[in-house]
């Protein structure tokens, strides 16, 4: 059961401030916390001071010191379950630039949507890429360009101090009205005191609107090492980036993953499944993992959720082939 509570000041002379304070505690465990992975929250999830420059002519210019939810291409929110992934960090960031969002910033340390093990708290980012030497953050810039008619572009590096260096791309072309074809590519390599890692990330997808179902197919392959930016770790701007159990271990080296994902709005009920199946070179298994969630909007401030996902490993190593499941329901009340 969590509890979150929110306060944004109003804006003076350009200055404002937020704060977002969340705890959650245990119900009934019986003696399985670890699986949560959503126990124990206690957070001051965001907690910034903000400075827009609109007594300049920029009123979409700004500079945010302090904890705060980011979602772009390099980091995402991903709120999952009882929090989103936070950044404690200096952003600046503008949308002034004709057709053009530039985000530049550097982050000391991340408090992730998982709290399996002290994930939940700020922590230092060799801690959360899972290396063994000192980090100094994730210095990182992302540039969205939409200056040719159809056609959006997204750059961006991130470069995570004597862990791994990753720059990429997304490329959406929009068809038509109700189709869009995205391409992704990824590169990480090792820097400074870190073993040595290089993976190539490569996807492809197409996103078809059929009435109120938005429907996209795709696939995601990664090459050489695992991901070090990925959904367990900082989060990827990409469909994959919403799978709920991470159970097919997409984001591995070597894994190649065929996905589908559709949603829809049916007056006060949101539906969303994602399906993916992933073939590994350097896994003894392929697996497949399936999500559903089921949103209705009870009234203004009241809501009921269903978030459930299945997983299947086939193993190809003579033991037997697993399967996992993960169900929860969320009620939530806004006031």
């Amino acid at each position: 059961l969590a509890l979150q509570f929110g306060y944004t000041s109003p804006e003076v002379s350009g200055f404002d401030a937020g704060l977002v304070y969340i705890n959650g505690g245990e119900i009934y465990t019986h003696n399985k916390s670890e699986i949560l992975g959503n126990d124990d929250i206690n957070v001051f999830n965001e907690g910034w001071l903000r400075y827009r420059f609109a007594t300049r002519d920029l009123s979409r210019t700004s500079i945010v010191v302090g904890r705060k939810v980011r979602d772009s291409e390099v980091f995402r929110a991903d709120d999952f379950r009882q929090k989103s992934r936070s950044i404690e960090a200096v952003q600046f960031e503008t949308e002034d630039i004709p057709d053009t969002r530039l985000i530049v910033g550097h982050a000391n340390k991340l408090s992730n949507w998982i709290a399996s093990r002290d994930l939940w708290k700020f922590n230092e980012f060799n801690e959360v890429f899972g290396t063994p030497h000192d980090s100094d953050g994730v210095t990182w810039t992302e540039a969205t360009f939409g200056s040719l008619q159809g056609l959006e572009v997204a750059l961006f590096d991130a470069y995570a101090w004597d862990v791994t260096n990753l720059a990429g791309t997304r490329i959406k072309w929009d068809i038509t009205g109700n189709s869009a074809l995205v391409g992704y590519y990824r590169h990480e390599n090792d820097v400074g005191k870190a073993s040595t890692r290089n993976t190539d990330v490569f996807g492809l997808s197409l996103q078809q609107k059929v009435g109120t179902v938005s429907v996209e197919p795709g696939f995601f392959s990664v090459h050489g090492s695992s991901m070090r930016f990925q959904e367990a770790t900082t989060g990827i701007n990409h469909p994959l980036g919403s799978s709920m159990m991470i159970y097919a271990q997409q984001f591995n080296g070597g894994a190649t993953t065929a996905y589908l994902k559709a949603g829809t709005k049916i007056r006060n009920t949101v539906l969303y499944a994602l399906y993916n199946y992933t073939w590994h070179d350097n896994q003894q298994f392929d697996g497949q993992e399936l999500n559903i969630v089921v949103k209705q909007q009870i009234m203004d401030s009241f809501s009921l959720a269903f978030k459930g996902g299945i997983g299947h490993r086939d193993q190809d190593n003579g033991t037997d082939n697993t399967t996992a499941t993960d169900a929860r329901l969320f009620a939530t009340y806004t006031f």
